[in-house]
């Protein structure tokens, strides 16, 4: 019962990641690799304050989810002046540089050590040590994510967001700033994300800087792109699809040092065979006039 409940809040956690991911990408088609980076200033700013400075669940979660939007915007002001793959180069760049100053910032970060002992939130008397209550928490919190997002899907940013994605000339003819557009599309799929950094430090109570590897937005575009960039029910199904799919090779009879790269092969074999059948919606060819 208790793996049950752990995947359940892995599966709260990857849904909020994924489907922020899926509005700049989905979207935009804006190929942010920094995305993994947001991820990790909202956990190391939820361990920090939290251990740190004693401060609540709530605190926490909006300084997480603050922190990693305006990282967003510097992201935004630099690298939205690069096209195409300079762009996601630039903003792999950014993920790098978050990497580094996780590793090498040890008076604040504690470098490869990490931060260990991050208490569980605490409020109304409920015991969140308990992985159900926890389940009921980042369910819920995932729930209502969901819903925002599901609106922000069916508005007419979410419409401007595509159309500047198929054709920036054409969406600024109709009067749009599509820099202001796509940069707060970043402050919020940076922001929530930051919220699901928040809820994996809460639930770990320790983070490293391994956590947050380029392997890590590896998985996350795998999701998106098996879901099928811009579909929402798309990404929450492939959310359960791929946080579910290795889980049965748990149970071979195979050494650790076997497991590991067997799953990543199979997220890398899902991955290079929904591009290629998908190749047209992913990457489509833009038209000219």
């Amino acid at each position: 019962m208790e793996y049950v409940i752990h995947l359940c809040i892995l599966i709260s956690i990857y849904l909020i990641l994924t489907q922020s991911f899926n509005i700049s990408f989905g979207l935009g088609l804006l190929f942010n690799l920094a995305h993994v980076a947001s991820y990790a200033i909202g956990a190391y700013a939820t361990a920090l304050f939290a251990t740190e400075l004693g401060a609540n669940f709530f605190e926490c979660v909006v300084v997480s989810m603050l922190l990693s939007g305006l990282f967003s915007l510097l992201i935004g002001g630099i690298s939205l002046r690069l096209e195409q793959d300079y762009f996601a180069v630039g903003t792999l760049a950014f993920s790098a540089l978050v990497s580094a100053l996780l590793i090498n910032w040890k008076s604040l970060t504690r470098g490869v050590l990490g931060i260990p002992g991050i208490p569980r939130p605490e409020f109304l008397s409920i015991d969140f040590y308990n992985n159900l209550n926890f389940l009921f928490l980042s369910g819920s919190l995932a729930i209502f994510v969901l819903i925002i997002l599901y609106l922000l899907f069916q508005t007419p940013f979410a419409r401007a967001l595509k159309a500047q994605a198929e054709s920036e000339s054409a969406t600024k003819a109709l009067a749009c700033n599509t820099a202001l557009i796509c940069n707060v599309s970043f402050f919020i799929s940076s922001a929530f994300a930051g919220l699901a950094g928040s809820l994996y430090a809460y639930y770990i109570n320790y983070i490293d800087p391994s956590s947050f590897s380029l392997t890590e937005m590896v998985f996350i575009l795998t999701i998106t792109v098996t879901g099928r960039p811009g579909s929402f029910i798309g990404c929450i199904l492939a959310t359960f699809f791929l946080v579910l799919l290795p889980e049965p090779l748990r149970f071979i009879d195979m050494s650790p040092g076997i497991l590991g790269p067997m799953r990543q092969a199979l997220y890398a074999t899902i991955l290079f065979v929904v591009v290629y059948i998908n190749r047209r919606n992913i990457f489509p060819v833009k038209r000219s006039v």
